[in-house]
């Protein structure tokens, strides 16, 4: 029976409360639960009528605020041109969506109709699928298909000319993926999620990569391949966790919840959903509410908890039919129906199953086949479980055919050559259903032969069956064989290239790190001598009167003293890459000054404007060392090539600033410039972009070695003014960057250890 708080949680969140009806003898709540009706006596009548009375009320001021909305649009539709007539009504139709679908619907068609009077090809495809949106939420999934292809040809054709249908591309790829899932077209889900799914990983957002490998969980889900789909769960899951994103994420702790009960790990899945509970935004996202609440429902159901189970699945419906989403209704109504078979109340499970084929989809259709064989089988009545169990079998190979298995393998080759055999785990999954099919037709085959002997035109029938199923499981045995051997082949050669690849990855940082040794080590034995000859030449200078010598022993100073810099800088080189890095808080204020005040001692010709700006907000966790380097090879670059024209007025301008998560350090001059063709190899080592440089192209060298230590980047642009700008990105906090690089190492080492295990099984035993 409903409890007060429930009846009164339902009229609050129905849009009509005719929904409630009442009559002369009883009263039923419609939609809610049909199986419940309650006799009335006077005393029941007048609760009933005080109780409508006041969740009206309630139901009014929950509702107030949104009607005020509503009617600010409709009065704003009035006065409004054309193209904010479409604003409105696409506005009102996502006011509409979560409560009342048919009115959802008939605004949408409006808005298309408005976009297609302005001729506005991306309000065309954002109305067309949101009257798809509105269909598949209705089961309707073969109309949502086609308006969702409809607008993902428009996207397609017009992405060139305008980015913004690249969004909408990704959209309508996930919503035909999803809608596709939900007809039982797996192949062609299987193709758009993979399609979405490589969009998003060249795009690189973490967010958009987790939704995708969501969403094949879900296909996966669908099929019946509960280790694949609950594979991708985690690895959508761990993909937010890996880049700090927490959109959504009770939606995938839903997600493992629902998979680990379907592989039988009933209190794994409950901690799941409990972890849900815990950050779950109940009031914006209902739908994911009554998602929880129903696979709690099943994980509390399948540790005999029934009273829990009923209440959780109460609570779900509520929430599913409030935002008008059938096809989750029919799931929920499935998930009574177990329930009820399972407490043994064959009759109310039956009338759920009734109720949930009225919108059920192929594969929940499959499920409900199943539930009623087995319900008339333990009834007695083993016509009526024959016939189910001949429509589950007719349904499955429906499903589950030859050309739905091969469009699946070719799919997954076209997506990745490198895993084309990764079909397998699917296939085996199919053979496992059609395993499970043969099973339970041969006991059923043994009931029938016992009750009804005579029938031999239905043994014939069972019979033909069994053949048919046989020869479609020989078949994939056969294709299975065939993609073992085949793997085995590509696994090894695989295996061979990556021995040769950490082969010569080893070598090349043995001979990096000798290089480096002996740069250090010939730089150290160099600048003794250069050191004595320096000297020599200071002593020749104070001894020498021939103005002649004395302007050969000035040169010979003056290039040993250059060479002297190139030979520090080398050692610097060897530091960077020797340097253990001490992430600490950074001021660029302090860092910039003090690089200043030594260039302002070492000569900045009076020409020159140095101006810098540092923003307020900027928060940086780095080595100090390292950008203090990079931060001075830029600004003395800068001031070392400016212009000597008396006609320019020469400027040197800093700005540090935050930009897209990182903070960003420009360096910008209108000194003589860089050549476009030196450009690509300005960060070299010993490239020199003019003669007038005195480190032999060492010192932009460093400063993009510097930058790399730290996790950044470094660019040289031109502006439109045609001056030259230095742009280097240092991540926010180097602690991050530290960890994944030893995490990375560590991965190295296992995958080497690995490889080198499965070509060498000998020696690792």
């Amino acid at each position: 029976m409903l409890s007060w708080f429930e009846l009164i949680l339902f009229v609050r969140q129905r849009t009509d409360l005719a929904k409630v009806l009442y009559d002369s003898k009883y009263y039923i709540v419609i939609k809610f639960l049909k199986v419940q009706v309650y006799q009335k006596s006077s005393i029941i009548r007048l609760r009933m009528c005080l109780l409508l009375l006041f969740s009206g009320l309630i139901f009014g001021l929950a509702h107030a605020q949104d009607l005020k909305l509503v009617d600010s649009l409709k009065l704003a539709f009035k006065k409004a041109d054309a193209r904010q007539r479409f604003e409105i009504q696409f506005a009102l139709f996502r006011e509409y969506r979560t409560s009342d679908q048919d009115i959802a619907l008939g605004y949408a068609r409006k808005a298309l109709d408005q976009a297609m009077e302005n001729a506005d090809s991306l309000n065309i495809v954002k109305a067309t699928h949101a009257v798809g949106h509105i269909f598949k939420n209705q089961s309707k999934y073969r109309e949502a298909i086609r308006d969702y292809e409809y607008a993902l040809a428009i996207s397609k054709r017009n992405v060139q000319r305008n980015a913004t249908f690249a969004s909408q591309i990704k959209f309508l790829l996930n919503s035909l993926a999803l809608a596709h899932t939900s007809n039982g077209s797996y192949d062609e889900a299987l193709k758009y999620n993979f399609e979405s799914l490589k969009i998003r990983e060249a795009e690189g957002r973490a967010l958009d990569v987790s939704v995708a490998l969501n969403n094949i969980g879900l296909l996966y889900e669908a099929m019946g391949d509960n280790e694949n789909a609950l594979s991708y769960y985690y690895k959508s899951y761990q993909v937010k966790l890996d880049s700090g994103v927490f959109h959504d994420l009770d939606r995938s702790l839903i997600n493992i919840g629902t998979m680990l009960n379907s592989v039988g790990k009933y209190n794994a899945g409950e901690e799941k959903l409990k972890e849900a509970f815990a950050i779950l935004d109940s009031l914006k996202w209902p739908d994911i509410l009554a998602q929880a609440n129903q696979t709690l429902g099943t994980s509390v159901m399948k540790q005999d908890k029934f009273t829990e189970a009923e209440f959780y699945y109460k609570k779900s419906l509520l929430f599913y039919q409030k935002a008008g989403l059938m096809e989750n209704v029919a799931s929920l109504l499935n998930s009574m129906a177990t329930l009820r078979y399972t407490q043994n109340r064959m009759d109310e499970a039956l009338y759920y199953l009734n109720s949930s084929q009225e919108t059920a989809t192929k594969k929940l259709t499959l499920e409900n086949y199943l539930l009623y064989a087995k319900i008339y089988s333990d009834k007695g009545d083993f016509k009526q479980a024959s016939h189910y169990q001949d429509l589950y079998i007719q349904l499955n190979k429906e499903i589950f055919s030859g050309d739905l298995i091969k469009n699946i393998a070719r799919i997954h080759s076209n997506y990745e050559e490198r895993k084309n055999l990764s079909t397998i785990a699917e296939k085996d999954q199919i053979l496992a259903l059609n395993d499970q099919s043969i099973l339970q037709q041969r006991r059923l085959n043994w009931m029938l032969i016992a009750v009804i002997l005579l029938t031999s035109a239905l043994v014939i029938v069972i019979f033909r069956n069994y053949q048919k199923i046989k020869t479609v499981n020989l078949a994939l045995a056969s294709a299975k064989r065939i993609i073992e051997v085949q793997n085995r082949l590509l696994d090894r050669q695989v295996q061979e290239k990556t021995k040769e690849l950490i082969d010569a990855n080893e070598e090349l940082t043995k001979v990096n790190d000798e290089l480096d040794n002996f740069i250090y080590k010939t730089s150290h034995d160099i600048r003794g001598p250069l050191a004595s000859l320096k000297g020599m030449v200071n002593l020749a200078i104070m001894d020498v009167q021939d103005d002649k010598a004395l302007g050969y022993l000035s040169k010979l100073d003056l290039t040993a003293e250059k060479l002297n810099k190139v030979l520090t800088r080398l050692l610097i080189v060897n530091r960077i890459n020797h340097a253990e890095l001490k992430p600490e808080p950074v001021s660029f204020e302090n860092i910039i000054h003090e690089i200043l005040t030594l260039e302002i001692k070492k000569g900045v010709p009076d020409k020159i404007r140095v101006e810098f700006e540092v923003a307020h907000d900027i928060q940086l966790i780095s080595d100090k060392e390292m950008v203090r380097l990079v931060l001075e090879n830029l600004i003395d670059n800068a001031i070392k090539f400016y212009n000597e024209s008396e006609r320019v007025e020469s400027f040197v301008k800093i700005l540090v600033e935050s930009e897209d998560g990182t903070v960003v350090a420009r360096v910008m001059d209108n000194g003589v410039g860089i050549a476009k063709m030196n450009r690509d190899k300005i960060f070299q080592m010993f490239v020199r972009a003019s003669e007038r440089s005195e480190t032999g192209g060492i010192g932009l060298y460093l400063a993009k070695l510097a930058t790399e230590k730290l996790g950044g980047d470094i660019n040289l642009v031109s502006t439109d003014e045609k001056y030259t700008e230095f742009i280097v990105r240092f991540p926010h906090d180097l602690h991050a960057i530290i960890a994944k690089r030893k995490e990375e190492k560590h991965k190295q080492d296992l995958d080497k250890e690995h490889v080198v295990e499965q070509l060498n099984p000998a020696k690792s035993a």
